[in-house]
């Protein structure tokens, strides 16, 4: 099984990257050069790290390097999280950004002193033209700085990659010469911090030693070295060298994904609005390619799955988005159920990706991977059973919920394994998460916290399934059945995909079942609690 795994993966990847590179064009020379460079060192011999070896060598840095891939936002969140770990150890530091002209660093000053606001400050930078990628990937880094009265200084040139790195450099070196006592965190796009780049030019400036750490991000050689050797984990750092570390903790194709999306709705919109990009999350549009994208997904997972199931079943639905919003509604509206009617607009409401009440049909707020590849679990779950509607519609009229709750825990398992195959990087609540929102954290709402109580109920394998849902509504169900299934499929993907283990298709038969009994649930919960023991499992920490 993790053979035919890593043959899905590798599959994945290739269409997701020659689909990028095929809308970026022929590179310039220049640029293909510097891609060869980041390969060859990428190639380079690592080992296994840790947090703490990380966090050192940051410590005792003067210069940190953070990879970005612009399209993909994971690569700003790492550099969130180290900004808000030095912020709490009152280090004094700034932060460097590439996506920002130098001569443009009065509008920053005075943005981050409250002496304009967010829409003048992007007007006055140009952002609409001068980047283009989303803003909502850098903004938090502004929040942050105006929180903890942090600098920022922009990096970025106009000329060709060699002379905006040696621009940089010179930014960076003159800046360090003058504030001594500050460490920098630099943000510069990956290809820039590859060690004879920008980091070594900064280093030939400095008028004394200085010490850098360089934090690469999901590079494809490592992910699929480690792949080979059978050493990937969730959430993993190795490092080249005490200086030199790499971030694991997403698979390579969804950066490519990222680059697809942004080459495809935002990098030449005509109708680009600044005013509604600051509002939005970078999901303006919908994917025109989400049928061929959608149906690939589903033939990877029945055939790596080995489930069987007809192509012409595979290839029978219909995908609505947020421009079929009318339509959706309609469809919803003639459900004889009034519970069902309200349930389902309740989804719509909270832009939910979910399966409509009718024959193959499922909407989708926004393009992602992870929702269509989400979606087409329960479109192969659905194919597989072929489940009368009627039935299905039927239980939201029961007063013993088990029914519903159980159907859904099925679909949701078979959803978030399946989006396991195209990101297995995908994390969600495990048990001991459910007792700190139920318990400790303040900041979840009363009516979160009684999710969360009664996700921690039916973990248990004695479990009366009505009963420990009394005093939830129908969307609250909705959100304990997808916690709950979410951490069983989390468990099921980690032992079925490792080494020796048992098939996928012997926990999948209780699931691919249309027997909603409370028995059906606590048998499930017995074959799972075979493999690990819940109530100690923790969400997994980068």
């Amino acid at each position: 099984m993790q053979l035919k795994a890593d043959e899905t993966h590798r599959s994945i990847y290739r269409y997701f990257k020659n689909k990028a590179n095929s809308l970026e064009g022929e590179p310039t020379p220049l640029l293909k050069k510097y891609r060869q460079d980041q390969q060859r060192y990428a190639r380079r011999e690592f080992q296994k790290s840790s947090v703490s070896q990380l966090y050192d060598s940051i410590d005792s840095s003067d210069i940190i390097y953070l990879g970005d891939f612009h399209t993909f936002d994971q690569s700003t969140r790492n550099l969130e999280r180290i900004i808000r770990i030095l912020a709490k150890s009152d280090y004094q530091f700034a932060i460097g950004v590439e996506f920002i002209h130098i001569n443009h660093q009065f509008y920053i000053d005075s943005y981050l002193k409250g002496a304009i606001t967010e829409l003048e400050f992007l007007e006055s930078i140009n952002y609409k033209n001068s980047w283009r990628f989303p803003w909502t990937f850098y903004k938090i880094f502004f929040d942050l700085a105006k929180e903890h009265n942090i600098s920022i200084i922009a990096l970025n040139t106009k000329g060709n990659l060699e002379n905006r790195d040696k621009k940089a450099a010179k930014k960076i070196a003159s800046y360090h010469k003058e504030n001594p006592e500050q460490k920098l965190l630099i943000l510069f796009g990956e290809l820039h911090i590859v060690p004879n780049k920008l980091p070594q030019k900064v280093f030939d400036l400095a008028n004394k030693d200085i010490v850098q750490t360089i934090i690469h991000q999901n590079t494809d050689e490592v992910y699929w070295k480690l792949v080979e050797t059978n050493k990937l984990r969730s959430d993993q750092i190795v490092k080249y060298n005490m200086r030199e570390f790499v971030l694991v903790n997403s698979p390579p194709w969804l950066k490519y994904e990222s680059q697809i999306y942004w080459y495809e709705h935002l990098a030449d919109d005509p109708e680009f609005d600044i005013h509604e990009y600051i509002i939005e999350t970078g999901t303006l549009k919908f994917s025109d390619n989400i049928i061929d994208n959608f149906a690939y997904f589903c033939h990877e997972i029945n055939n790596t799955l080995n489930l069987d199931i007809p192509i012409g079943e595979i290839e029978d639905f219909r995908i609505f988005d947020q421009q079929s919003l009318k339509r959706v509604k309609n469809t919803i509206s003639k459900l004889k159920s009034k519970k069902a009617v309200g349930f389902y607009n309740k989804l719509l409401e909270h832009g939910k990706t979910f399966k409509l009440p009718c024959k193959k049909a499922y909407y989708c707020s926004s393009y992602s991977i992870n929702r269509i590849s989400y979606l087409a679990g329960i479109h192969i779950h659905q194919s597989k059973l072929k489940i009368p509607e009627k039935e299905i519609v039927g239980f939201f009229n029961k007063r013993d919920r088990t029914n519903l709750f159980v159907y859904l825990v099925h679909n949701y398992i078979s959803a978030y394994f399946c989006s396991k195959l195209f990101n297995p990087y995908r994390k969600c609540n495990m048990y001991k998460d459910f007792q700190y929102m139920a318990r400790h954290n303040k900041q979840v709402k009363k009516t979160d916290k009684m999710v969360f109580k009664a996700c921690l109920k039916l973990c248990n394998k004695r479990v009366n399934v009505n009963e420990e849902l009394k005093g939830l509504n129908l969307y609250q169900l909705h959100k304990t059945s997808r916690k709950v299934s979410h951490m069983l499929a989390d468990i099921i993907f980690d032992y079925y995909f490792a080494p020796n283990r048992i098939e996928y298709k012997d926990v999948y038969r209780l699931v691919a079942s249309d027997d909603y009994s409370n028995e059906n649930y606590q048998s499930l919960l017995n074959e799972i609690g075979n493999l690990v023991e819940i109530k100690k499992l923790k969400k997994r920490e980068f």
